[in-house]
């Protein structure tokens, strides 16, 4: 084999080592009580985690809870009404989602579909 490739080699195989030290640093980062009065960063034998709190995880992608006020004046709406309001609040989201789509070149005619819905969420009172 030739020198460059056996320095490549030394190379990635040092680049894994770093990486693998680095993940094994970082899997057992914290704090440990090893005793009354002592604490370590390394885990001690009889120890115990302290001060770790695992990472949140929020999904921003998931469609916050309704608003209480809107579940207070849909609470007073019948049946049947209080199901269109919620048919509407997605007949809204499409239609702003695809008046947006097509940005400049929205007409009045591909806007009424939305001014008819936004119309009827408010005689409803949603």
């Amino acid at each position: 084999m030739a020198a460059s490739a056996h320095r490549w080699i030394r190379g990635a195989l040092f680049a894994l080592a770093a990486l693998a030290a680095t993940q094994a640093g970082a899997q057992a980062a914290g704090v440990w009580r090893c005793g009354t009065r002592s604490y370590s960063q390394l885990p001690c034998t009889g120890g115990r985690a302290v001060g770790v709190a695992p990472h949140r995880v929020t999904d921003k992608a998931r469609v916050p809870p309704q608003d209480r006020a809107v579940a207070a004046r849909r609470a007073v709406l019948a049946p049947g009404q209080r199901q269109e309001c919620r048919a509407l609040d997605v007949q809204l989201r499409d239609e702003q989602a695809a008046l947006r789509a097509r940005g400049e070149a929205a007409t009045l005619d591909d806007e009424m579909p939305l001014v008819r819905a936004k119309k009827r969420f408010r005689e409803l009172r949603c």
